[in-house]
């Protein structure tokens, strides 16, 4: 039985501590704006942070080279592991504090070599995780990363699905003239015979809306979803995928009052209750092998959206570590 918190009191924040991980040095230099720059995801743990048995492990990937409309998401995955060490451990949600066991990986190099190249150092970076079945989480840098991140996971888990949180389908076969675009990223994953649920989608181009009707492919429409309520999309979009499922998640698929920051904004999107509870569930009745966040765009003046997509990393590797509990 879970213990609840007693009216009145409240637990002072780890991260305003005489201990905190900050004023102990555990943090990164200083960059020229004055800010501390985190090389670790969540407060500074010396067990885990280096540690490559911990069973979570973030890699931050600033690949940014096919970008089309808003610019700055190579420098995402740094902002976001700065954001983390802001976050509460505990969740108010579920009353636990997880205690996550998270090992930082260092930063991907995408911005020497070829196109190919840099793909191909992101597919081997998540490989050396995923290899031995441990849980990774890719901080983007543009969508594009996601598909080499799911020929590493294919490769291990063979029954792999693709749950594709986003405003857009994703699916030219190519876009300036570039096959590996951030617009043709699912293209490139229906390439590799993977199948893909898309959620909250509400901007296509005709290419694309010939494909989802000649293939018969499985997508749930932001309109359609916010006209029938989550009880009536979350469990057929569960049921549509395999026993392990790997989740992209595009930040544009978030209402632009929540996400702003990002490179493609879309009206309508998900509110943060429709993604969360999505995961929640999907952890309960799925196996959930890695995931991405990509597109977040930081403001300068707000940690809003670098802050947000932290927390939405926490929280699926907290409902992922839930689950590992139950079933232990």
């Amino acid at each position: 039985m879970k213990s609840k918190i007693e009216p009145g009191r409240t637990k002072t924040p780890a991260r305003h501590s005489a201990t905190s991980p900050r004023q102990a040095g555990a943090s990164g230099p200083l960059a020229a704006d004055g800010a501390i720059r985190s090389p670790h995801f969540l407060e500074y743990d010396p067990a885990w942070v280096h540690n490559p048995d911990a069973p979570y492990a973030v890699l931050p990937v600033p690949y940014e080279r096919t970008v089309s409309y808003g610019r700055g998401t190579a420098h995402a995955p740094q902002a976001i592991l700065d954001a983390s060490n802001h976050l509460e451990l505990f969740d108010e949600e579920l009353l636990i504090a997880p205690c996550l066991r998270v090992q930082t990986l260092p930063e991907t190099d995408c911005r020497s070599g070829t196109e190919e190249q840099a793909l191909q150092a992101i597919r081997e970076a998540a490989l050396s995780v995923m290899s031995r079945r441990r849980f990774l989480m890719a901080f983007g840098g543009e969508h594009t990363i996601t598909a080499p991140l799911v020929a590493a996971a294919r490769s291990v888990w063979k029954s792999l699905s693709i749950l594709h949180l986003d405003a857009h389908l994703d699916l030219r076969n190519e876009y300036q003239g570039n096959r590996f675009s951030h617009a043709c990223v699912m293209r490139r994953i229906m390439d590799m015979d993977v199948p893909i649920v898309h959620v909250g989608i509400r901007s296509l181009c005709e290419e694309e809306y010939r494909l989802v009707i000649d293939r018969g492919l499985c997508v749930f429409w932001a309109r359609a979803m916010a006209k029938t309520g989550a009880e009536a999309w979350m469990e057929p979009a569960i049921a549509s995928l395999s026993r392990q499922v790997y989740i992209t998640m595009d930040v544009d698929s978030l209402d632009p009052s929540l996400m702003p920051g990002t490179g493609t904004p879309e009206p309508g999107g998900l509110s943060w209750q429709d993604v969360t509870g999505l995961l929640q569930r999907l952890c309960s009745a799925r196996e959930v092998v890695a995931a991405d966040i990509v597109e977040v765009v930081p403001i300068p003046g707000t940690p809003l959206c670098e802050y947000t997509a932290a927390r939405l990393a926490a929280k699926l590797m907290t409902y992922n570590e839930q689950q590992q509990h139950h079933h232990a």
